[in-house]
């Protein structure tokens, strides 16, 4: 199974995200951002569980796109390298104008019939 791990960068509860992670099959792949909070522990929780991590980062191509919402190419490139799942960790998600990079990313998974999980807390 391949899983898009995405989230707040204040996010502190790692125990939330190895919850969800550990129902993962073996074999599983967890992909994430380069920003910190829910990517980063998402990284190291996923290694620990014995996941391969793909951890992808915004490239110049995102920039020259999207300027400083470079995130959006990032999102778009994770999705597009293939996932089964997208698990979402911010406590604002959902909320008009809050959680805009994980919004996008939940938005465009729905978008391609792809299972969206979210946890605000």
């Amino acid at each position: 199974m391949r899983v898009i791990v995405t989230g707040a960068m204040g996010w502190t509860d790692a125990g939330a995200i190895r919850r969800e992670l550990e129902k993962l099959p073996p074999g599983s792949t967890v992909v994430h951002g380069d920003a910190p909070g829910v990517d980063v522990l998402a990284g190291q929780i996923a290694r620990e569980l014995g996941f391969a991590v793909e951890a992808l980062c915004k490239i110049e191509a995102d920039y020259r796109r999207y300027h400083r919402a470079a995130w959006k190419g990032l999102n778009e490139r994770m999705l597009d390298s293939g996932a089964d799942l997208v698990l979402a960790f911010h406590p604002e998600l959902g909320e008009p104008g809050r959680a805009r990079g994980s919004g996008h990313m939940v938005e465009l998974a729905h978008g391609r019939g792809i299972e969206v999980r979210g946890f605000r807390d």
